[in-house]
């Protein structure tokens, strides 16, 4: 009967070791990953599809808030920015576009405010059920950076989408 308790004690033990550190290490594997451009194991470390339609979510929620501002041009400038939009967004969310919202917190460097670039990066994990956690990135300055989704797949973790946070307001 000790045996059975302790081989259960133990078995708890690693799956609280796995529950609470995994993801901790996952979002370790993904910046060192984007740090030396190794797009392999972005490959293996990111859903790319999933990833495409968290941008593409986002675009279309963007032009929707912006559509009836200026009437019918307006509208029609709005159709053909998310088309436009959503065609850049499978074209050029890659493994390099990845590494840079990784290691910068912006698909490209330049799109960063000036006082943002060349900032360090960090990344706070917050968990959101088993299956599921968010990366949230901040600046050296304390400034709001990305956040990084993740699902559970299998006993490992796949980024599958990202919210790019305004720099200038506090994270909610």
């Amino acid at each position: 009967m000790k045996k059975l308790l302790a081989l259960v004690f133990l078995v708890a033990l690693v799956f609280g070791g796995w529950y609470l550190a995994s993801p901790w290490f996952a979002m370790k594997s993904l910046a060192d990953a984007a740090q030396v451009g190794d797009a392999a194991a972005l490959e293996e470390q990111v859903d790319f599809p999933a990833l495409r339609a968290s941008a593409s979510e986002q675009l279309n929620e963007a032009v929707a808030r912006q559509r009836g501002q200026n009437g019918a041009l307006g509208d029609l400038g709005a159709a053909i920015a998310e088309r436009l939009g959503n065609a850049a967004i499978d074209r050029s969310l890659t493994p390099g576009a990845v590494s840079g919202l990784v290691a910068s917190g912006a698909f490209v460097a330049g799109m960063l405010p000036e006082r943002l670039r060349g900032q360090q990066l960090s990344w706070d994990v917050e968990r959101e059920g088993f299956d599921h956690f968010r990366a949230e990135g901040t600046f050296e300055d304390g400034s709001t950076g990305p956040d990084l989704i993740f699902r559970r797949e299998g006993l490992g973790w796949v980024l599958t989408g990202f919210e790019l946070n305004d720099p200038n307001e506090p994270r909610a």
